[in-house]
């Protein structure tokens, strides 16, 4: 889960950012002046169930692609792998305040409260993500829709409304972290329509393509020539894939409505897929041609994309910025070619995954127009008016997919919206996420009360730093369990590190036992446990995000922390 390209040549630099945890960290007993003894007794045991809650945001409309209020519970039917669930829990989204009915009960989210004291509160907070697809965006047809969005994000992005923006161009880059300032983010997306984008070079070594298929003798050397290309686009696509699955990856860590709004000139199915029908139109005593296609076909890629999204609570809206579409074939630069481009197959392959994308997660694609600034009026509308479904079920506690379906009871003319499928995530998958994505977005979970302690980062022979860090947990949040004469637990410590350039080190994990004499453990509930460990740093400014999770009760805590090393720590001070 990464928002960058890692690149053989940073090895070396990633290992001086990983971590060098110290091989036995230590586990001292020390008081807090002035620590009050917490409530409840050391040692508590708080049982934890096996049921979750599931929820599904739904939007619905009529057939004028209105949404549709005042539906109730009772108007839904949901389906988890074709077995009808009951809806426990239950809520609406109307003009951007939630409204729950009498007698229903709210999802648990932080904005939630019970309806008898606000039965009209906030709505959760609502992310949107606008990735810019350089790599395959023209420079015109991008910055014509990047116009449109500059004045949406104005408009729309405002208190609890948070936009991020991301540029994808053979290296993923974030131009802009969430804001609900649009003026700020309409500004970053101008200085994008000055940027380069490689859409263009894409264009002309299509025309160069044609070219050599007409120049071509034979049928196997014009699909030698496809060959090649096609694999280019299946390098650029795979980049292009990973690089939306970091992006979507690093929101699964988050609460609340998440968007992702993707811009690009469409994106391939079938890499070469119209320049097949081509060669055998200019060779046709050939009938193999076509089956290259199926070889180049990368849905299965989107698929993982789909997941991705599902498993995060991401929707997706894809924008094909190309807008109403030209016969390729009346162009200057084609009209001498000997034969036609199937401009159908063209943009069909260019818009399914698009479609499939957006459908699959419960957003829309927005094809074939010149002014999205309609399209984008009904992306606000659907995190300002919708539904929010949950229901209870067992769980397995592995990463398993599971299908969804929303239907509506006895409601001609209507249509529901949602992801199509959802990922039942582990708590070990769940803990990963959350860690990386605190490297991005504060997380203010801390159950545990644990505190980070930075210590004066001293030099290395490597010419980095070690930096040392103090973890602190009031034993009076701790759960070990009597076993004769003594009481145990287990602790389990995740740390990531980024630095400014938002390079990451591997995810560490450390596991810890704790073991007490039963009698010295009843005197310690205003006693803070200590974890040391120590971590090699560069110089710089350096993010850390630490996770600890009681086994026990399977509580887990989330602090991050800033850290700054200077190139001059360790070092004496001056005697002049």
């Amino acid at each position: 889960m990464k928002f960058f390209r890692r690149l053989p040549g940073r090895v070396s630099i990633l290992a001086a950012i990983g971590l060098a945890l110290a091989a036995a960290a230590s586990a001292q007993i020390v008081l807090r002046p002035g620590e009050k003894p917490s409530d409840r007794p050391a040692g508590t045991f708080i049982s934890r169930e096996s049921v979750t809650v599931t929820n599904i945001d739904v939007v619905v409309e009529d057939k004028q692609g209105n949404r549709v209020t005042g539906l109730k519970k009772d108007d839904f039917v949901v389906l988890e792998d074709g077995s009808e669930q009951l809806v426990t829990n239950f809520f609406a989204i109307e003009k951007g305040r939630m409204l729950v009915a009498v007698g229903e009960e709210a999802l648990p989210t932080p904005a939630a409260a019970p309806p008898e004291a606000a039965p009209n509160v906030a709505a959760p907070k609502t992310r949107v993500v606008i990735f810019v697809d350089n790599l395959s965006l023209q420079p015109f047809n991008r910055n014509r829709v990047l116009r449109n969005v500059e004045t949406w994000v104005r408009e729309s992005v405002k208190d609890d409304v948070e936009g991020m923006i991301v540029v994808w161009n053979r290296s993923l880059k974030i131009r802009r972290k969430f804001t609900n300032d649009g003026r700020d983010l309409s500004d970053v997306l101008k200085q994008i329509e000055d940027e380069s984008a490689l859409g263009a070079t894409h264009a002309s070594t299509r025309r160069d393509l044609i070219r050599q298929i007409d120049d071509s003798q034979t049928a196997s050397e014009a699909v030698a020539a496809v060959r090649s290309w096609a694999n280019e686009q299946v390098n650029d696509l795979t980049f292009t894939i990973d690089a939306l699955k970091s992006t979507i990856n690093n929101l699964a860590g988050i609460e609340g409505r998440k968007i992702l709004i993707h811009v690009s000139d469409g994106l391939p199915q079938s890499p070469g897929a119209e320049f097949w029908k081509y060669i055998q139109d200019r060779f046709r005593g050939d009938t193999t041609v076509l089956v290259n296609q199926f070889e180049f076909d990368k849905a299965t890629m989107y698929l993982g994309v789909v997941q991705a999204a599902n498993a995060a609570g991401v929707t997706m809206y894809t924008i094909d910025a190309a807008g109403l579409s030209v016969d390729s074939n009346v162009s200057a630069e084609n009209r001498t070619t000997k034969y036609r481009i199937d401009t159908f197959i063209q943009q069909t392959n260019l818009h399914a995954m698009l479609q499939m994308m957006a459908e699959e997660t419960g957003g829309q694609a927005i094809l074939n127009r010149n002014d999205v600034t309609g399209p984008l009026k009904q992306i606000e509308a659907d995190f300002t008016s919708y539904y929010s479904l949950g229901y209870r079920s067992l769980r397995s506690g592995l990463d398993r997919p599971h299908k969804l379906e929303v239907k509506l009871k006895n409601k001609k003319g209507l249509t529901a919206r949602a992801r199509r499928s959802y990922v039942e995530k582990g708590l070990e998958t769940k803990t990963v996420e959350a860690v990386m994505s605190g490297l991005y977005f504060p997380r203010d979970e801390n159950p545990m009360a644990v505190a980070l302690e930075i210590g004066q980062p001293a030099p290395t022979e490597s010419g980095n730093f070690s930096v040392p860090v103090r973890i602190r947990i009031p034993y009076s949040r701790l759960a070990l369990l009597p076993e004769g004469s003594k009481v145990r637990g287990r602790l389990m410590f995740y740390f990531v590190v980024m630095d400014s350039l938002e390079k990451k080190s591997d995810l560490t994990t450390q596991e810890k036992t704790i073991e007490l004499d039963a009698k010295t453990f009843e005197g310690l509930a205003k006693r803070d446990y200590l974890y040391d460990v120590r971590m090699l740093m560069i110089p710089g400014r350096q993010r850390l995000s630490v996770a600890v999770r009681d086994e026990t009760t399977r509580t887990t805590s989330f602090v991050q922390q800033n850290i700054f090393v200077s190139v001059f720590s360790g070092e004496a001070p001056s005697s002049r």
